[in-house]
């Protein structure tokens, strides 16, 4: 217990007499983890907007005109491949219907046309974008399908940029989480080095290894700390109103982005404890290196 009163003195003891080069640590943990947190959460949303694009591809299957075609079988065949997400059937007049609400005012033309035109057809959703292609080739090997519609060159833009964006993100996320560690360290690093004599006086007048160590470590660990709940605050003050401007401004976008309270907090805190044992790890190696050093025979 008395060691551990004399750690936690030592640790404040460094904080305050050393607070100019904790306040840098401080600053520039802040800083990269909100840098590391936006970043996250900007990949995440693209990834959100990407895969709700990619479900709302839909292929429109035109059956032949013929009244003897069993359509449950066909319906069951079609729903058979791997490719299909989901699946409607419209029959000709819901189709009819559909497309008279659609034309609005204008649906009277389409009295002048006689006989509905629209034969049975199928609206199919797919998982991917990349599930499009192999769809529609499955779909027009079929006898009874005498047309397909889909928007071809939407879906294979799409496809590559959910593939860029994945590949993208994935990086971005390595580099914001590599030089956030690198800048953390080097601050670390410059802190300590500044203290090195002490380090060595202390290993001079008997401590051991561990308790020099500690107060450092810990120091690190709980500025970093501070930094991830102050790049946390951040995120939150600057998240919350940027969904709301969306929400009234772009209001189609808002279904593909993360809105949930719920989440965006247990992703601060996931940010707060990843800052705390980014401190902790980069304190440790930088102590462990000085006191290896000091300790080093010549």
């Amino acid at each position: 217990m008395t060691t551990l009163k004399y750690i936690l003195r030592d640790t404040w003891r460094l904080i305050v007499h050393h607070w100019v080069l904790g306040l840098l640590t401080l600053i520039t943990a802040g800083v990269m983890l909100w840098i590391l947190g936006v970043t996250t959460l900007f990949s995440l949303n693209l990834e959100n907007l990407l895969t709700r694009l990619e479900s709302e591809l839909a292929v429109q299957a035109y059956l032949v005109k013929d009244n003897t075609l069993n359509i449950d079988s066909i319906s069951e065949r079609i729903q058979s491949l791997e490719y299909v997400y989901t699946m409607r059937a419209w029959s000709p007049s819901e189709s009819l219907a559909k497309l008279q609400k659609k034309m609005g005012s204008q649906s009277q033309a389409l009295d002048m046309i006689g006989d509905n035109p629209i034969p049975w057809n199928f609206e199919i959703h797919v998982r991917n974008a990349g599930d499009v292609e192999p769809l529609v080739e499955a779909l027009k090997a079929m006898p009874e399908v005498e047309d397909v519609v889909y928007a071809g060159m939407v879906v294979r833009r799409i496809s590559a940029l959910s593939r860029i964006s994945s590949r993208v993100a994935l990086v971005m996320f390595l580099l914001a989480v590599i030089i956030t560690a690198l800048v953390v360290y080097n601050t670390i690093h410059i802190s300590l080095y500044s203290r090195r004599e002490e380090i060595g006086i202390m290993y001079l007048v008997g401590a051991t290894r561990s308790y020099i160590a500690t107060p450092f470590v810990l120091e690190g660990t709980l500025l970093a700390l501070i930094g991830a709940i102050l790049a946390a605050g951040g995120i939150v003050a600057a998240y919350f109103p940027g969904i709301t401007f969306i929400q009234q401004n772009l209001p189609l976008l808002i279904s593909s982005l993360i809105v949930e309270r719920g989440i965006i907090w247990r992703f601060c805190a996931l940010l707060a404890g990843f800052g705390a044992t980014l401190g902790w790890v980069c304190s440790y190696l930088v102590v462990a290196r000085f006191i290896n050093s000091i300790t080093r025979p010549e």
